[in-house]
């Protein structure tokens, strides 16, 4: 432990280790065993809140200052003190050639030197410390860079799994294409062929009249032959002459008009306008892969409405839950008037639904017209229909075996929510209600309503957790288990969140009155001034192009809408 080593040295200022990282000079007041970490006041105080950190062992500072010596320091390097040349520790600084010296050195390599004094003569904590703030922000810097590798990486395995999903769209349209294609060549052949089959039967017809009639001119002339006299022999021939050679010419002409009968269906058209199809439905599809590292948002304001009470609202509306449709619908949770609004792109409100009880949360869309919200104390989800002329109704409800608050989507068959009052401050629900628990380690602490929300950041099995009392917000990692604290000065109060551009997180800080912008790997990025005191619930679009806020402000609430660019 570097620090640990520096404050061996000095023993009248011990900083505080955790702050330092932080670029935060601090002083400490004690010193954990089991951390191995000089600690400031505030720092200390996760031994009070957090069970696994009850059994640490806490001394003062002088007790650590002692426990702590060069040989302890895991990081200390002996050597760092000693002459590479002769293994003998420094004594000497040479202020002329900016050298430090052993013994040996000062007296065979530098006795010639002028400005050679002792090192117990010079002040280092001095320096040490701009070194180890130049060291901090190095390491910052290093950090931020390592997140941007890291979200360059995330980012393109998201490109490579979009380009994928993009080939099998195609692929399912171009099929499409074709069957649509064979279905119109198919048709046209069958037309074809019953046009062909009637001419061809007629012709058979036709035949099998004249094979009959000659068949039984045949049978008289047999007749005649065998029993009849010359002279009615003669008679019969003479009488039958012009029906026989009709009859022949009749056959000739038949088996003439078969024998060069053409069969022909031409499909050219049809083919044409498949391919015309195709080019006009992919000649537009771009097959490109391209990055930038993420810059924060811009947030163009687009218009605000104000919430006032109408119709049979009891109360001032106060909006809980947000959430786009596909289509860029709004759909709005009034937790104090017990509805569900639906709103158009433009903040008009097109229809509202109203619960049979008290204090539905939050929304979540599921689909292009279904949404599910929580109702908390009522311990159910209720899943609704959004038709597409805006009316809602109650497709079906789920019974919980727990309060839950906030609601996002996790993947097609579960959501994760925040809880209310419970052990763990998310689980995992499925569309079918059943309810499982993440095995993560978490704060062990329940969080009263309207103190814990939560959100998922798809393709990084990411949930990001705001706990408003202590003005924190927590990502979690669920398939590494790695987690990071967000503790700044910009978020207090913490409440919704919602994953825009880059998986960047934004989260209403209502104590300063803004919006948050948070990396996937826990950097603040910046922070967004909107149009309204104490912003709470956040929205943003599946486009990631527009963001929807909402506030608590008594007598001054409002609903906004930004585009982001």
């Amino acid at each position: 432990m570097a620090e640990a080593q520096v404050s061996c040295d000095n023993d009248d200022k011990q900083q505080c280790q955790p702050c330092s990282r932080k670029s935060d000079n601090r002083a400490a007041v004690i010193f954990c065993l089991t951390c191995k970490e000089f600690q400031c006041l505030d720092c200390s105080k996760g031994h009070d809140i957090y069970a696994f950190m009850n059994d640490h062992k806490l001394v003062s500072v002088a007790e650590g200052q002692s426990h702590v010596s060069s040989t302890e320091c895991d990081d200390f390097d002996a050597t760092l003190y000693k002459c590479v040349k002769h293994n003998k520790r420094f004594k000497f600084y040479c202020k002329q050639d900016n050298t430090l010296l052993c013994t040996k050195c000062a007296i065979t390599s530098h006795g010639k030197c002028e400005n050679i004094v002792d090192i117990e003569d010079m002040d280092g904590q001095g320096r040490c410390d701009k070194l180890k703030n130049e060291l901090v922000a190095a390491i910052n810097l290093t950090n931020q860079v390592t997140e941007l590798l890291d979200d360059a990486n995330s980012r393109l395995s998201a490109d490579i799994r979009a380009l994928s999903d993009k080939l099998k769209d195609m692929k399912a349209r171009f099929i499409q294409i074709f069957d649509d294609f064979t279905d119109e060549i198919l048709t046209h052949a069958s037309v074809y062929s019953k046009s062909t089959h009637d001419d061809l039967a007629k012709k058979k017809v036709k035949c099998e009249t004249q094979i009959k009639s000659m068949k039984k001119d045949v049978r008289t002339l047999d007749s005649i032959i065998s029993t009849g006299t010359p002279a009615e022999q003669f008679i019969t021939e003479r009488r039958m002459l012009d029906d026989v050679q009709h009859a022949v010419e009749d056959a000739t002409s038949i088996h003439e008009e078969l024998s060069t009968i053409d069969i022909n269906c031409s499909f050219d058209d049809q083919f044409k306008k498949f391919k015309y199809k195709v080019l006009s439905e992919f000649n537009s599809e771009s097959f490109k892969i391209s990055y930038q590292l993420p810059n924060p948002s811009k947030l163009e304001f687009v218009r605000s409405i104000e919430l006032k009470k109408t119709g049979d609202d009891l109360k001032e509306p106060m909006y809980t839950g947000l959430s786009f449709l596909p289509d860029g619908r709004l759909v709005t949770v009034d937790v104090l008037n017990s509805k569900c609004l639906i709103y158009d792109v433009n903040l008009n409100m097109k229809n509202s639904y109203k619960f049979p009880y008290e204090y539905p949360y939050s929304v979540t869309a599921v689909s292009d017209d279904e949404v599910v919200v929580t109702s908390g104390g009522r311990y159910r989800l209720e899943f609704l229909n959004v038709s597409k002329t805006n009316k809602v109704t109650l497709k079906r409800s789920c019974k919980m075996n727990a309060k839950y608050d906030s609601i996002s989507m996790m993947n097609n068959e579960n959501f994760v929510v925040s809880t209310i009052d419970h052990i763990k401050p998310f689980r995992v629900v499925s569309m079918s209600g059943d309810e499982t628990d993440i095995n993560i380690k978490t704060p062990s602490k329940k969080y009263p309503v309207d103190t814990n929300f939560c959100t998922y950041i798809c393709g990084r099995s990411i949930i990001v957790q705001s706990d408003r009392d202590e003005d924190k917000i927590y990502i979690y990692n669920i398939e590494s288990g790695d987690n990071v604290v967000v503790k700044d000065e910009l978020v207090k109060s913490p409440f919704g969140l919602a994953v825009g551009p880059y998986d960047h997180v934004f989260v209403g800080s209502y104590s300063t009155k803004c919006l948050v912008e948070i990396t996937p790997g826990g950097r603040v990025l910046s922070s967004h001034q909107v149009d309204m005191d104490y912003p709470r619930y956040i929205a943003i679009s599946k486009d990631k192009k527009l963001l929807a806020v909402s506030n608590a402000a008594q007598g001054a609430r409002k609903l906004s809408l930004y585009k982001i660019a």
